[in-house]
């Protein structure tokens, strides 16, 4: 749900991360996270790179983008778990 405190959690985590701070979007694909949202478990999708670079020739991403991604984990799962 948009207004669940782990969408707040992630976002203000990558800001401190040094990433840019995350939109609520939908997504234009198909992914895993509908199983878990049915099952009302609260699911975002959080990670790096373009989606327009995914499966495609060429696909890559930035690994400054992937250490980003790294350390708003950490600091996602230090915020909700202690």
């Amino acid at each position: 749900p948009e207004d669940h405190e782990l969408l707040d959690v992630v976002s203000e985590a990558a800001v401190q991360a040094g990433a840019p701070r995350p939109k609520a979007t939908g997504a234009p694909y198909g992914s895993d996270v509908r199983l878990y949202a049915a099952a009302g478990v609260p699911t975002l999708q959080y990670g790096p790179g373009d989606i327009a670079d995914a499966h495609a020739i060429g696909e890559n991403v930035e690994i400054t983008e992937v250490m980003d991604c790294a350390r708003t984990y950490a600091l996602t799962a230090l915020r909700l778990c202690g």
